[in-house]
């Protein structure tokens, strides 16, 4: 045989593919049925001369990967964790161990002679495929992918298949059972980001504004190999990823090599080769069952802080005897408590300078002078998401203002709440990033000042951004009716947003409050060519021009006012009766009539009258009376108390 002077030896590297011959076999098929065939079918079972380019182009995603492409990402995520699984089941079998290191090679040869052959498995029917998608591409009618394309799919196909390859060969020289390796290397490719992220999500429960949503995306999508994939629909990968994976894989095949030739031959009987990596996939593992326990308890069950502890010490329980019995290949285990106690001191040891720490960064709240812009954003507020940065010092302040106002809020998790979020972009080239949970009606009267700024309107209410040339169209919608009505003229856009303008310039803007369905007598949705823009209003009668303008035009229809409705029904609810689920039965279930209701019934038909109902009633919420009022598309409903109801409707009932 010859010797390992080489790197490469052909007969190691023939017995070692002929072991994965049929893994690139099952690779090559699947990618052929997926892509080729698939392709193939689709053009013969189309209409002659049929435009199916809509079909493919939907995203930003390469054509080819869009055809099929959730199916290739199984493909790409399975094939090669299972071919460096049987590459290095020889490591998990002492025979099979000292047979190969019997032989007259180098570890380093071995182990460049298994990465060959698993390259060369994974990459072959890629190449494949590509040959035959470009000889398939000269006979197609709707020729939806290039060339070049094709080249593309080849070239990000490999970072993939070789990322996940090189991930599970380097996760493999640590192990010493088969089993794990393949659970351990998706481990290593989800639990690190996990639990950045779960560290994140528990640390609000110790620290006051933590930024957490602005974290969450950028963790889940660019920390998680997985995530960032899914992501390519709408984010293709650039030069800088291709490089940084390429670095990645770079390091690992370093590390294996390095650990590779340090492994011990005898260590196949273990589950985890080196103590250091034991004790880390052991604590590691323990912390995140540990986070994800305390966040279960907290969030999933609302529980209070004393159940996040339960939650903390079930949690590292359970997960820590678990991966004893891994490590120790038994059930009857002998529990080591040392190292609970150890660990269980050290996590408590932590939260000292988290507590430290957190006073500082809860009461970092930046100068004016240190500010070059600011943005603030309520994500349940009415406009799409829609953001301006705030430049103006004196509008600054009153962020700066409100921003100290929440510090140290709480908040009703059981009522109406929601996440503010603060950044700021610093004179220095840095950025302050803030998150608070806050209760509607608290949020509403220590923001009143800052919405009632101009500058404010101006960066946060999409209205003042938008050029009225780039709209198509505004549709004035309302939910009760399930109608529209549209202004299409360029002319009236630009009239109708003028107005608005007028009516935005005496009202607070709501951009920081979250919906209010107690307001809304309709919406208005503003609609640009790429839809990339659009975004929406909730209209109330605070808009008092806007609404004059659209009676005058015949564009108020759609909306829930008093004038579109010649009579409305109000019904006093009856003791002892289930009356919310009654009320549902008639607007939302639609089995069960006016008629069929329990309780004393008027009809109001003076208008002068309805518009005082509707003025006084609370949309859509139950109360002592309900007023339905009758719509093309079923009913809506309004309800008042004693206090409410006004004097006319209380004299009727008596």
């Amino acid at each position: 045989m010859k010797s390992g002077i080489l790197s490469l030896n052909k007969g190691l590297f023939r017995q070692q593919a002929r072991s994965v011959t049929w893994i690139g076999v099952f690779f090559s098929l699947a990618l052929i049925i997926m892509l080729p065939l698939s392709i193939l079918i689709r053009e013969l079972t189309m209409e002659p001369y049929t435009n199916t380019d809509w079909i493919y182009y939907t995203s930003e995603l390469n054509p080819i990967f869009e055809f099929s492409y959730p199916f290739q990402l199984i493909a790409f995520c399975f094939f090669p964790v299972l071919l460096g699984i049987i590459l290095l089941n020889f490591t998990t079998k002492k025979s099979a161990t000292d047979f190969m290191h019997s032989l007259p090679f180098t570890r380093q040869v071995i182990l460049t002679n298994t990465y060959t052959a698993g390259a060369l498995t994974l990459l072959a029917p890629i190449l494949l495929t590509g040959v035959l998608l470009s000889i398939l591409r000269i006979f197609l009618d709707q020729k939806f992918f290039t060339f070049f394309e094709i080249v593309k799919w080849m070239g990000l196909s490999s970072l993939i298949v070789l990322f996940m390859f090189i991930v599970t060969m380097a996760v493999g020289i640590f192990v010493g059972n088969g089993l794990i390796h393949g659970a351990l290397t998706y481990t290593v490719i989800v639990v690190p980001a996990l639990l950045l992220l779960l560290i994140l999500v528990n640390l609000q429960y110790y620290v006051t504004g933590l930024a957490l949503n602005t974290y969450t995306e950028q963790i889940l999508t660019n920390g998680i190999f997985f995530g960032r994939l899914i992501d390519l629909y709408n984010d293709p990968l650039n030069v800088i990823e291709y490089l940084i994976y390429t670095a990645i894989a770079s390091v690992l095949v370093a590390i294996s090599y390095i650990a590779y030739s340090k492994r011990p031959s005898e260590a196949t009987d273990q589950t985890i080769v080196f103590p250091f990596f034991r004790s880390l996939f052991l604590y590691g593992l323990t912390l995140f069952a540990m986070l994800l326990a305390g966040f279960y308890f907290t969030e999933i069950q609302q529980g209070s802080f004393v159940w996040t502890i339960v939650g903390y010490v079930l949690g590292a329980f359970i997960a820590y005897t678990v991966l004893q019995m891994i490590l120790q290949k038994t059930l009857r285990l002998s529990w080591p408590w040392k190292g609970f106690v150890a660990y269980a001191i050290a996590v408590t040891l932590l939260i000292v300078p988290v507590n430290f720490v957190a006073g500082f960064y809860e009461n970092a709240v930046p100068e004016v002078n240190e500010v070059e812009s600011v943005s603030v954003n309520n994500s349940y507020n009415n406009y799409s998401g829609y953001v301006g940065e705030i430049t103006d010092p004196e509008t600054i302040q009153l962020v700066t203002e409100l921003h100290n106002a929440l510090i140290g809020t709480d908040y009703n998790r059981y009522g109406s709440w929601s996440d503010v979020t603060f950044e700021y972009e610093l004179k220095d080239g840095s950025t302050l990033s803030r998150e608070y949970s806050v209760d509607d009606e608290f949020l509403a009267e220590v923001s009143e000042e800052l919405r009632n700024n101009q500058a404010f309107k101006e960066a946060n209410d999409p209205i003042y951004a938008v050029n009225p040339d780039t709209l198509t169209y505004v549709s004035i919608y309302n939910y009760a009716v399930s109608g529209e009505t549209r202004i299409a003229d360029k002319e009236r856009i630009s009239e109708f947003i003028d107005v608005m303008k007028r009516d935005l310039e005496q009202i607070p803007s709501s951009t920081l409050l979250g919906y209010q369905s107690g307001a809304q007598i309709g919406e208005l949705n503003f609609y640009t060519a790429d839809d990339e823009t659009s975004f929406y209003y909730y209209l109330t009668e605070d808009y008092t021009e806007t609404l004059n303008w659209m009676r005058e035009n015949d564009y108020a229809d759609m909306l829930l006012l008093p004038e579109n409705f010649d009579s409305v029904t109000l019904v006093k609810q009856p003791d002892n009766s289930d009356y919310m689920t009654d009320v549902d039965e008639v607007v939302y279930g639609q089995i069960r009539t006016l008629d069929q209701l329990e309780g004393e019934r008027i009809e109001i038909t003076t208008p002068g009258e309805i518009e005082q109902l509707f003025k006084a009633g609370s949309i859509q919420s139950y109360d002592q009376y309900i007023m339905f009022v009758e719509t093309p598309n079923g009913y809506t409903f309004y309800s008042f108390n004693d206090d409410t109801l006004p004097e006319f409707a209380r004299e009727q009932f008596q």
